[in-house]
C-alpha cells in the first residue's frame, strides 16, 4: 500500500464547496492499494464537507480570520505537526498544493536529507491568488508580496520530484521554470466535473420556482465571486442589453471566500440598474449545482485576463456548464481559446451584447449535444483521479 500526505491548498472539511484535492483524493483513497492522510488547516470555523481520508488536524494552532496570518502564526508548529506525521505514519509520498508549509517542509527536509519524493500540484498561479488575499495586486506592497509568493512557487516547482497542474497555461508556465529534462516532469491532470453532471437535468425543473418565463434569456455563473474576475464589466453589457430591450435574467451560484470583491459586484448591481434582474442565489450543495446549470441558456466564465490568477485557471465550471447542453461565453483566458469551437470569446462588453443577442438567435435552432458529451464524459473526476494515480506508481515504484 502506498501512503500518501496530502498538504491541501486550503481547509479540506471546512471550505464552501469541494476543490480539486478533494474531488482527486477521495476517489484515490481505496484503504487497499493508496491510503491517504490529509492535513486539516482550520480556516474555517467548521467542517462542511465530509471525507474517507484520514485527516490530521493541527494541534495547537493560534485562531485568527486572517488566512495568511493563520499560516504565518502556525508556521513552525505546521512543519512540526507534519514531520510527526511522515514519521508516524510510514509516509511514502508528499502531495503539496499549498505555498508556505511545503515551502518550509522542502527546506527541512533538505537539512534532514529526507529522500520521500514530493509532488508539487500547482492548481492556481499562487504568486497571484495567494497575494490577492493580502493586499491590492498592483500596489507597491502588494508587488513586493507578489515577488516573494514567486520566488517561493519556483523553489518549489524546482524542488518537486513531479509537477502536476490542472491546464496548459500552467503546464507551459511550469516547464519553462523547470528547464531542460525536467519539463517532461510535468503533468496536466485536467480539473474536471462529478459523475452526476453527467446526468442532463430538465431545464424546466427549477425555472418556475424561480419566478422565470420562457421567453426570459438567463444568464448564469457559478463559482467563487473573487478579485480575479472581472464582472463589472459583464454588469455593464447585462444592463446594455436589458436596455435595448433583450429578456434579459443573471443568476448568481456561489459567494465571496475572503476578500471584498462580492461587495463590490453588489454595488456595481445596483448602480447600473439591475438589481431586479439579478437573482443571487449563493452557494448551493454540490449535488443540486447541475439543477440550476440546467436553468440557463449561458453559462459565463467572467475571468479578468489582465489577472494572472485567471488567466492561468482551468475553470471546471466550463466543463460544468457544457454537461447540461448550456451555450458558454468566455474571457480569453488560454483554457477557454483551447476550446473555442465549444465557447463563445467575448473581449469587451460590446461583444458580452452581441454574443447574448447571437445567442438567442441559435437557441431558436439547437444544437447537437453529441459531439460535446464525448469531450465532458473525458473530463470526469475519475479520470483525473486515475491520471494522478498512475504518477504515483511511476514515482514511487521508481523510488523502491
Amino acid at each position: 500500500m502506498i501512503r500518501i500526505l496530502l498538504i491541501p491548498s486550503s481547509d479540506y472539511l471546512g471550505h464552501p464547496f469541494p476543490q480539486r484535492h478533494n474531488q482527486i483524493f477521495e476517489r484515490i483513497n481505496d484503504g487497499k492499494n493508496f491510503e491517504v492522510h490529509v492535513v486539516r488547516f482550520h480556516i474555517y470555523d467548521k467542517a462542511r464537507l465530509s471525507s474517507k481520508c484520514i485527516i490530521h488536524d493541527m494541534p495547537l494552532e493560534f485562531k485568527t480570520e486572517s488566512t495568511p496570518l493563520y499560516y504565518l502564526s502556525n508556521a513552525v508548529s505546521h512543519v512540526r505537526e507534519i514531520l510527526r506525521i511522515i514519521k508516524q505514519e510510514s509516509i511514502d509520498l508528499i502531495v503539496a498544493g499549498n505555498l508556505l508549509p511545503p515551502f518550509l517542509l522542502q527546506l527541512v527536509k533538505r537539512i534532514l536529507r529526507m529522500k520521500i519524493p514530493f509532488i508539487f500540484d500547482l492548481q492556481d498561479y499562487y504568486p497571484t491568488s495567494a497575494a490577492g488575499y493580502i493586499c491590492d495586486l498592483n500596489s507597491s506592497f502588494g508587488i513586493m508580496v507578489r515577488g516573494v509568493f514567486e520566488w517561493m512557487t519556483q523553489t518549489l516547482l524546482r524542488s518537486a520530484n513531479v509537477v502536476t497542474v490542472p491546464g496548459i497555461a500552467l503546464a507551459k508556465y511550469s516547464r519553462d521554470v523547470r528547464g531542460g529534462g525536467r519539463q517532461r516532469q510535468v503533468y496536466i491532470v485536467p480539473n474536471g466535473i462529478s459523475e452526476h453532471f453527467l446526468n442532463k437535468r430538465d431545464r424546466c425543473l427549477l425555472r418556475g420556482k424561480l419566478g422565470y418565463d420562457e421567453e426570459d434569456l438567463i444568464l448564469g455563473y457559478v463559482g467563487s465571486i473573487e478579485f480575479w474576475l472581472d464582472m463589472l464589466t459583464l454588469i455593464k453589457a447585462l444592463s446594455k442589453a436589458y436596455k435595448q430591450g433583450l429578456n434579459v435574467r443573471f443568476m448568481l451560484i456561489g459567494g465571496k471566500l475572503q476578500t471584498a470583491y462580492a461587495e463590490k459586484v453588489m454595488d456595481w448591481i445596483k448602480r447600473y440598474g439591475i438589481k431586479h434582474i439579478v437573482d443571487y442565489i449563493g452557494f448551493v450543495e454540490h449535488e443540486r449545482v447541475p439543477d440550476y446549470i440546467a436553468t440557463m441558456d449561458i453559462g459565463v466564465i467572467p475571468f479578468d485576463v489582465r489577472n494572472p490568477t485567471a488567466y492561468y485557471a482551468a475553470p471546471n465550471k466550463l466543463w460544468e456548464y457544457l454537461s447540461q447542453g448550456v451555450n458558454v461565453i468566455s474571457t480569453p483566458i488560454p483554457e477557454a481559446l483551447a476550446y473555442k469551437h465549444l465557447v463563445d470569446i467575448v473581449w469587451s462588453e460590446e461583444d458580452y451584447v452581441a454574443t447574448v443577442k447571437n445567442t438567442r438567435k441559435r437557441m431558436s435552432v439547437g444544437k447537437d449535444y453529441r459531439e460535446i458529451r464525448r469531450y465532458i464524459e473525458m473530463r470526469t473526476w475519475n479520470k483525473s483521479a486515475e491520471c494522478f494515480k498512475e504518477i504515483i506508481n511511476s514515482l514511487v515504484m521508481h523510488r523502491r
